[in-house]
């Protein structure tokens, strides 16, 4: 993905206040704050469901598992 010209928050707390703000009211138009590697921040997006390709969901879990390695240290 690229993610270079989204807003950068620099932790979860400001990027959910964000998502909310910039979220509708309907569920397509909900966004979730999530960590970005890349860039070592936060950006709002709209969530991803990933159930139906094991692939990506793979990688979606290990991204996850960096993030909560890195918030350990």
């Amino acid at each position: 993905m690229n993610c270079d010209n989204k807003i950068k928050y620099p932790n979860k707390k400001e990027a959910d206040i964000a998502a909310v703000h910039n979220s509708n009211t309907t569920k397509q138009d909900l966004q979730v704050a999530y960590k970005c590697n890349k860039h070592q921040c936060w950006h709002t997006g709209h969530p991803k469901d990933y159930s139906d390709n094991p692939v990506a969901r793979i990688y979606q879990i290990l991204d996850g598992n960096k993030s909560s390695k890195n918030r350990k240290k």
